[in-house]
């Protein structure tokens, strides 16, 4: 099988160091070929220099493909790959991703299996100290899978670990919108696998694993942040929209009643729980008080 890895990536040189090491450790089995397209969308911290000094085989059967894309955008980035790439497999990771040794070797029993498209693992890398308000809740929100159950049918995908077959095309990613766009950097990964979806049909293979290196990352104000996109996403993909603000305005008093609760109560745990909600509840509304305007899936369902 032969398999694109393609990842964009934006003054994060250490990370992509590490990502790259993992990546020649994989094991290619024999008879395929993996190429690694990495997009330099602009970097200022010697990342250009650093790849153009390596060498173009990073391990036997496994090639190098270095790329730049100078205007700002993930979404711009990765269509940029795309346009590069041969595989008949193309996967995607983020650049503060660290894959398992035998994660092409997933990759190919999962398609195997007659998937369109593999949803791997995605386990966290938290560092030496886990924090005390880590929970299932925010691992799922800071995009873990450990939630997901196995073999189990997709409907939207992780960027920081997926693939899809090339065949029947592949739409773009929408530019509109991801990280790069100030007004919309969030939801371009959920975007662009959810339209694959349509044509083909996708699994959650966790065997297809892969680390992301989140490290001093993991902040409260990550979460918070990720929460409010995520209502954000929802309420702008929403055929409700209407109906959904005003369901979440009404239980914005119930969740800052528990809040209260909690704290009164000395329940630290659950009352961030319920900030969690909270978070969420504002990036819903939000987007009917007006940030939802202008994003390429509020005035057109179909999007980009």
């Amino acid at each position: 099988m032969r398999t694109s890895l393609l990842l964009a990536t934006r003054n994060r040189l250490a990370d992509l160091q590490s990502c790259l090491a993992a990546i020649r450790r994989l094991r290619v089995p024999c008879g395929s070929s993996l190429e690694v397209l990495v997009v330099d969308n602009g970097s200022i911290d010697g990342t250009e220099e650093w790849l153009s000094s390596l060498p173009a085989e990073l391990a036997p059967g496994v090639r190098l493909v270095p790329l730049h894309e100078p205007q700002p955008g993930k979404s711009r980035a990765l269509n940029r790959a795309i346009s590069a790439s041969t595989g008949e497999v193309l996967a995607f990771i983020d650049d503060d991703v660290e894959v398992a040794p035998d994660w092409l070797e997933a990759l190919e029993d999962g398609f195997r299996t007659g998937a369109g498209a593999l949803q791997g693992g995605i386990r966290l890398g938290l560092g030496q100290t886990t924090p005390w308000w880590m929970s299932p809740r925010v691992e799922a929100i800071l995009a873990g899978t450990a939630l997901w159950t196995e073999k189990t049918p997709v409907t939207s995908m992780i960027g920081s670990n997926m693939a899809v077959r090339r065949e029947d095309g592949l739409p773009a990613w929408c530019e509109e919108i991801g990280p790069g766009v100030p007004r919309f950097p969030f939801g371009e990964d959920s975007d662009w696998s959810r339209r694959c979806l349509e044509t083909r049909p996708g699994l959650f293979w966790p065997a297809m694993a892969a680390t992301h290196v989140l490290k001093d990352r993991v902040r409260l104000g990550e979460v918070l942040r990720r929460q409010f996109y995520g209502g954000l996403n929802q309420a702008i993909h929403s055929p409700r929209r209407l109906r959904l603000s005003l369901q979440t305005l009404g239980a914005m008093p119930r969740e800052m009643a528990r809040l209260a609760w909690h704290l009164l109560r000395g329940r630290p745990e659950r009352a961030l729980d319920a900030v969690w909600t909270l978070a969420r509840q504002t990036g819903i509304l939000s987007a009917a008080w007006g940030r939802g305007q202008g994003h390429p899936h509020w005035a057109r369902p179909e999007g980009c």
